[in-house]
């Protein structure tokens, strides 16, 4: 399993916005690859079902995705509205993002000992 630098980003941030919940997960917060807000909802859309395929998020469909509109063929949804504040993180990504973050503070640590 690898992530993408996006879906890296995004799986941080839902453990940031888990752990400290006054920090949203929003959309806004990320350079997409299409420029039409409809076709960005639905690119977004996309990496999260990736990340929750994967199980190392989870949500309800109906509770975050209002679907409607073209259906668009690249990202095989409807999506219109996104909900951020009903996506959690599983146990999984948790032990993921711990990971990750642990494995870069070191590195950053080993670059200001050599300095």
């Amino acid at each position: 399993m690898e992530l993408n630098t996006l879906e890296t980003e995004m799986l941080i941030d839902i453990y940031d916005s888990f752990m400290m919940p006054e920090m949203p997960f929003e959309i806004e917060n990320y350079i997409l690859i299409e420029e039409d807000p409809q076709k960005k909802r639905q690119e977004f859309a996309f990496y999260l079902r990736k990340l929750k395929k994967l199980a190392l998020i989870k949500f309800e469909e109906k509770e975050v995705f209002v679907k409607s509109g073209n259906h668009s063929t690249k990202y095989n949804n409807n999506i219109t509205i996104i909900y951020g504040d009903k996506i959690y993180i599983d146990s999984k990504g948790i032990k993921l993002v711990e990971r990750y973050k642990y494995s870069h503070s070191e590195i950053k640590e080993k670059y200001i000992i050599n300095d």
